[in-house]
């Protein structure tokens, strides 16, 4: 599939956006003549993207150590923010909530000061609202432009009212209220323009509920029509009253808000009985806080101001658009600002009026200090009226406290309580900010989350999802099961899929269309940058110890549970003291439980492996109503990716053993250990009963794949010493029993088809029952026959399809009479009983739930927002009280040189402090 067929879409720079500079920082003019300051970051990846898909912006990596997810969520911002086209993608915007025929009739109030240029939007705006006829009042309060006389020529049929002096805002959205008839007011400031269906969606959601006091809509930008100028307002202990969001992009993360602390009179509609219930609007306030005070007020008496985000209206906010230059308030606003957030508080703060008024004048004061050192008197002075008029007016302002107070019904905690969540405005110098770090920590999260609309740049089936396979263990010649786990699911999922490999140490081996990359255990940043590229990441055991930056990550997480390593500790550890096992355990238990929190999708061996896991998710939290609603079976949670065969049969392009080794003949029955020699097998079973193996076949011959693990870190089990030294003990070392150090992973197909049995014994303990051993996988994919002990699932597959035989554990007799019986067979006449199992267990079959995970697949709906895990959840690590126990475990799972390298960097530690 090529890029343009899976991105029917390139970015273009709309018209009207082009870049300028505002002192330093970098801005985009918008296609309606505002601007948006950005950042230097995003300006490289917008003139980067012009004429180029998706997958080219990416690739080309305008942006250093940008994810892939962090580019796209870059380029969606831009593109929802009209500073981008995205040219030959169609698709039709989010259908918005049915609304009702509105037959209510509403009086809007509009009051006008030299408005007659914006009312030559703001009526047409109104004219073609979807609801029933608008009563629409027009208050004039002091204009100079003659808007009465061009409203009664082009508008005759609104209500005209000339306020006899310019009197404050207050008085005249008072005085066009009483001529209303409505059963809804709305207020609107001229210097707006209303969508079609707004003031039908604004009067469904104040018929929503009876105790509505006011119904604010998304105030949008008018220069700026994808950013917010709010969403309601509100006032706090500090600082001045804000618009809700201002500043934000608006891709429908608001769509669930429901209450808010205070609407915007710039456009609210307010029910008749409530506005008769709250009174009036206070002609007290100059300019600034009015409808702040009345909305509290409103809330005070119990009544609540809602929320309708699908309601939308553009607000030129302040009748221009502002030029971004750092000059503030003039020192008339400044003053009635500074004046109204007193009045405000004097009036609705109950026993918190004491803070408010505190904080108010210590701010104030500090102003006031820093504008007199700057020799601005004027706006120095401001402040000094505003104080003045307050003290001259207390007793007025006692008297409607106390009216005020005496009606109330809520307490400051529920009043000022909800205002404790909204977010911080994203300005700077009165334009919309967007950042690269607000790109990344903000909208990412909500796109990933599904909190906003659908982006097109988050649709999988527009692109193959980047998975990245990290494994723990080295790939190459030489390799083991875990190695061989994940190259082989790579190789599986690489024409599926865009697949990197990640491995801990460079490789010699090359896969045709599989990326592989190295990173490094002692630098933890270098597996940051591939996992924050990627869309998907496996993970596995230790790495979320290892790399903690796992536990917040933003890509998803699949967690393979493949190795049930709780259970594989208890006998791997079993020669240890037992502080040091109990310490070793509840270490394995934490890793374990930090595993199960942290994952989006779990990957597991087996059925009876995913009894286990259920059990530990649900112990975590992790099966919930959440995960249950997305799929009652919780596939969509865990599922079965266990071994499989590669889609091939193995090849010999040579004799490995037969004729060159020199103790073994051409005519060698060869019995095949076809893997390492861990601690939780038995291999000394088998060599006590050889001797009798021997004595019945002469040409048998026992060969021990490898004595020690192919990674040079982990150190030679125990096992192994013992078995090479049972061997020896009978006499058969280097003479009928052969130990390979270990070979690589060509030579192990020629050493699978050149043997006649394959061998894997094991004590039954808990461990057994849930394992799904690698090495029998590789014998049932060279069809070859298979001893094996009783009790793990593996087994069951022998028995059930009858691939050679089942012993009990620990016993040398049941296992020499097994390969007498299999070697007196040839291996080919147990070939017809594998075909079964080839389709069954071919890796591109094994790998499908995987696969449908990363094509389908989304974030645990239980885990959609990516926090760190608290302490008291982690639990502190068992480790920690003893050194030397630690020490002993990262010499058991790393090896020497890893213990020194620990000791050296806490020695530096120390010396730094």
């Amino acid at each position: 599939m090529t890029p343009t067929q899976r991105f029917p879409w390139v970015y273009r720079r709309p018209p009207g956006v082009s870049r300028h500079v505002l002192a330093g920082r970098p801005v985009l003019s918008t296609p309606e003549g505002g601007r948006v300051v950005i950042d230097a970051a995003l300006l490289r990846l917008w003139q980067a993207a012009d004429g180029c898909t998706l997958d080219e912006v990416i690739r080309a990596a305008p942006v250093t150590g940008a994810g892939h997810q962090s580019v796209a969520a870059a380029l969606a911002c831009l593109a929802e923010g009209g500073l981008l086209l995205r040219e030959g993608w169609s698709s039709k915007p989010p259908p918005a909530p049915p609304v009702q025929p509105c037959l209510a009739r509403v009086s809007v109030v509009i009051v006008a000061y030299n408005s007659r240029e914006w009312l030559e939007g703001c009526l047409p705006s109104l004219e073609e609202q979807t609801c029933g006829p608008l009563e629409i009042i027009v208050v004039d309060n002091g204009s100079q432009d003659g808007v009465l006389d061009w409203l009664s020529e082009a508008y005759p049929a609104v209500v005209r009212l000339a306020m006899p002096s310019p009197a404050p805002l207050a008085a005249a959205m008072n005085a066009g209220a009483r001529l209303a008839s409505g059963e809804y007011l709305l207020m609107l400031n001229p210097d707006v323009l209303l969508e079609r269906d707004a003031i039908a969606r604004l009067v469904q959601r104040a018929q929503s509920a009876p105790d509505t006091a006011a119904v604010a809509p998304v105030l949008r930008l008018w220069w700026a029509r994808a950013f917010l100028n709010g969403l309601g307002n509100r006032v706090g202990a500090f600082s001045w009253g804000m618009d809700n969001a201002f500043g934000h992009l608006d891709v429908g993360q608001f769509a669930s808000w429901d209450t808010l602390p205070s609407a915007c009179f710039a456009a609210a509609l307010i029910p008749r009985r409530a506005w008769e219930t709250v009174g009036e609007v206070d002609e007290g306030f100059p300019m600034y806080y009015e409808d702040s005070e009345w909305c509290y007020r409103a809330r005070l008496l119990g009544l609540r101001v809602l929320a309708a985000p699908d309601a939308v209206v553009y607000h030129a906010f302040g009748g221009r658009v502002p030029s971004g230059a750092a000059d503030g308030l003039s020192p008339f606003k400044l003053g009635n600002v500074a004046y109204g957030r007193y009045r405000f508080a004097l009036k609705i703060a109950g026993r918190t009026l004491r803070r408010f008024l505190r904080n108010y004048f210590l701010e104030d004061w500090a102003n006031f200090t820093r504008l007199l050192m700057q020799r601005n008197l004027p706006s120095a002075q401001a402040y000094w009226r505003a104080w003045r008029r307050v003290w001259n007016e207390r007793a007025a302002l006692g008297a409607a406290r106390r009216e005020v107070q005496a009606r109330r019904v809520v307490d400051d905690e529920a009043l000022f309580g909800l205002q404790r969540d909204m977010p911080a405005p994203f300005a700077w110098r009165g334009l919309p900010e967007l950042t690269w770090e607000r790109v990344v920590n903000h909208y990412l999260p909500l796109f990933r989350a599904g909190r906003t609309h659908p982006m097109p740049e988050f649709d999988y089936h527009n692109r193959s999802p980047h998975l990245l396979i990290v494994s723990h263990d080295v790939v190459g010649r030489k390799m083991a099961g875990t190695g061989m786990r994940y190259l082989e699911m790579a190789r599986a999922l690489k024409d599926a899929l865009d697949v990197t490999l990640a491995l801990p140490a460079p490789t010699e081996l090359a896969v045709p269309g599989l990326n592989i990359a190295v990173y490094q255990e002692t630098r933890p940043g270098s597996l940051q940058v591939l996992v924050e590229n990627s869309d998907i990441a496996l993970i596995s055991g230790y790495m979320v110890e290892k790399f903690p930056f796992l536990e917040t990550t933003s890509t998803r997480l699949a967690v393979d549970l493949y190795d049930p390593m709780v259970l594989e500790n208890l006998h791997y550890y079993l020669d240890e003291p037992l502080e040091a096992q109990n310490a070793l355990n509840r270490h394995a238990v934490s890793i374990m439980n930090r595993l199960a929190r942290l994952g989006d999708f779990f990957l597991c061996g087996n059925e009876r492996q995913r009894d286990f896991w259920l059990g530990v998710l649900a112990a975590n939290g992790r099966i919930n109503p959440l995960t249950y609603r997305q799929d009652s079976s919780l596939r969509a949670l865990i599922d079965v990716v266990g071994l499989g065969f590669p889609d091939r049969l193995p090849r010999r392009a040579k004799p490995y053993l037969r004729g060159v080794h020199p103790q073994v003949p051409e005519d060698a029955r060869i019995v095949l250990w076809g893997g390492g020699i861990w601690n939780w097998l038995d291999p000394l079973t088998l060599v006590r009963a050889w001797p009798q193996v021997v004595a019945r076949h002469p040409q048998a011959r026992l060969v021990f794949l490898g004595t020690r693990h192919p990674n040079p870190q982990v150190p030679v089990h125990a096992m192994a010493e013992k078995t090479i030294a049972l061997a020896e003990e009978i006499g058969e070392k280097e003479r009928s029993i052969i130990f390979l150090e270990w070979v690589s992973y060509e030579e192990r197909e020629a050493l699978l088809l050149e043997a006649d049995v394959g061998v894997a014994l094991h004590p039954i303990h808990v461990e057994t029952r849930y394992s799904a051993r690698t090495r029998v996988l590789d014998y049932l994919w060279a069809r070859l026959p298979v001893l094996i002990t009783e009790g793990d699932v593996t087994s069951e597959w022998v028995q059930v399809y009858g691939l050679g035989e089942v012993v009990p554990e620990a016993d040398p007799e049941a296992v020499a009479a097994a390969l007498d019986a299999l070697l007196s067979r040839p291996k080919e006449a147990f070939a017809p009983a594998f075909e079964p199992l080839l389709q069954r267990f071919s890796w591109p079959q094994v790998v499908q739930p995987l696969l449908a995970y990363c094509r389908n697949g989304d974030y645990a709906p239980d885990r959609r927002e990516r926090r760190p895990l608290d302490v008291a959840s982690r639990g502190t690590s068992p480790l920690d009280h003893s050194r030397l126990v630690k020490a002993v475990f990262i010499w058991r799972t790393q090896g020497v040189r890893a213990v020194l390298h620990r000791a050296w960097r806490f020695i530096q530690w120390k010396l730094a402090r």
